[in-house]
């Protein structure tokens, strides 16, 4: 992990440099800097390592910011230095190099250092680190290396107070110290131990953790925000979504996220993972968003379906409605006035018309019903003309209203199941229904 590391820091020569600067100030007035969280558990993972994040120490949260700003652009690789964080406050480090930036929080105190391992204590000097360490959610983003200001800071100290380069290498996420205090500090980490578990293919709950979850949240989920809800559900779905489902099922909180499925909440799962399998095969990996929160909410009637996407703040939630009401309408084409043009009508009205067709398809094969070959139909859609449309009706005097959707539609119907075969009988037609109430239907 130290080589790694210092290996990662000489290719970014414009990130050493500023961390080095850094580095030097923060010591100089008194205090320590350490890198933290995400940019040290990514280069453990052996994967590219995305923004920074620094911590200080022996420093105040004033002072720090008194500093930055004494820096300033004149330092190379700073553009900006900005005041950030609605819940607890950073500043922040816009660099000149690209869009990433740095965020440098100070130690919080009067923490312990719960989990602490015999043998791992750190001097003294590096207390205030672990303290604040004791208090970030999982053992591996509790992970810290101590920047050395003098011989470069790639040759900086690292420490692992909790276990976390353990818990990556054995694949599990952990919580620091005691679980249940880590999930009521924020009950969000319950959702979020399970997205980190499967963006990590082969990751598992450690047993305390999960047992925690099981325990605790059904009573603590319901009071977090549907916003910061629908953030880490959907950022798990997308890493995992089979693996999400099952997971939500296993640990009671299907049912506290998705009410509506009722008590049969574990058959809802099992149907929701193997219509994600089935899709994964079918369109590939990465799922589009509204055919990924549509499958979802596939099994309850589209008016719960929607309601439920309301209440858990889903994103794109027009596109995840409309996705909604288009599988209703290919699954029900009997509740259809004109079931073949209002078929291809949902079809045509999609960006993603091959996402929508695996869904219906995932839909039915799940259910056990037979589905329609909603390929071959599109095929023959686009070998059948539209006769006529709406300037038509425009240039010839149609009265406007609904009327015209109808006659539309009618024209399109007896078009597609081959009644009407040209241009003529779709005029005549049109003609004969100018003034029928109720657009002509029997005429």
């Amino acid at each position: 992990m130290r080589e790694e590391l210092r290996r990662a820091l000489r290719r970014r020569s414009p990130l050493r440099r500023l961390l080095r600067d850094l580095a030097r100030a923060i010591d100089g007035a008194g205090g320590a800097a350490y890198l933290v969280g995400g940019y040290l558990r990514d280069i453990a993972e052996r994967k590219i390592s995305g923004d920074v994040d620094l911590l200080v120490t022996g420093l105040t949260y004033r002072r720090t910011g008194e500093l930055l700003r004494s820096l300033g652009p004149g330092t190379p690789g700073i553009r900006k230095v900005v005041a950030a964080g609605r819940h607890f406050p950073v500043h922040r480090i816009a660099v000149d190099w690209g869009k990433e930036y740095i965020d440098i929080s100070n130690a919080r105190t009067g923490a312990r250092s719960p989990g602490q391992r015999t043998g791992t204590a750190p001097g003294g000097d590096d207390r205030a680190a672990v303290e604040d360490a004791s208090r970030r959610d999982f053992t591996i983003n509790a992970l810290l290396f101590r920047l050395d200001p003098v011989r470069g800071v790639e040759n900086g100290r690292l420490l692992d107070p909790f276990g976390g380069i353990e818990d990556l290498r054995r694949k599990r996420i952990r919580c620091v110290g005691e679980p249940a205090e880590r999930f009521r500090e924020d009950p969000l980490r319950i959702l979020r131990a399970i997205r980190r578990k499967n963006e990590r293919p082969g990751t598992v709950l450690h047993a305390g953790t999960a047992s925690a979850i099981r325990r605790l949240g059904p009573r603590l989920l319901p009071a977090v925000s549907p916003d910061r809800i629908a953030v880490e559900l959907v950022r798990s779905l997308s890493a995992d979504p089979v693996g999400t489902v099952d997971d939500l099922r296993r640990l009671g909180l299907l049912r506290v996220l998705l009410p509506e499925a009722g008590p049969q909440d574990a058959k809802v799962a099992e149907r929701i993972a193997r219509r994600y399998r089935f899709l994964r095969r079918s369109i590939g990996v990465r799922l589009p968003i509204s055919i990924l929160l549509a499958n979802l909410l596939a099994d309850l009637p589209p008016d719960a379906a929607l309601a439920a996407a309301r209440r858990l703040r889903l994103p794109d939630l027009r596109r995840v409605a409309s996705t909604l009401r288009g599988l209703f309408h290919l699954s029900h084409p009997e509740a259809l006035r004109f079931p073949r043009a209002e078929t291809e009508s949902v079809l045509l009205g999609t960006e993603d018309p091959g996402g929508w067709i695996a869904l219906y398809r995932a839909v039915r094969r799940i259910g056990k019903c037979p589905a329609r070959d909603l390929n071959r139909f599109m095929r023959k859609s686009r070998t059948t003309p539209f006769w006529i449309n709406g300037i038509w009706l425009d240039i010839n005097t149609f009265p406007k209203g609904p009327q015209r959707r109808e006659i539309l539609l009618r024209i399109r119907e007896e078009s597609l199941s081959g009644k009407i075969r040209g241009r003529v009988e779709a005029e005549r037609l049109a003609e004969s229904m100018r003034y029928a109430p109720g657009g002509g239907k029997g005429i």
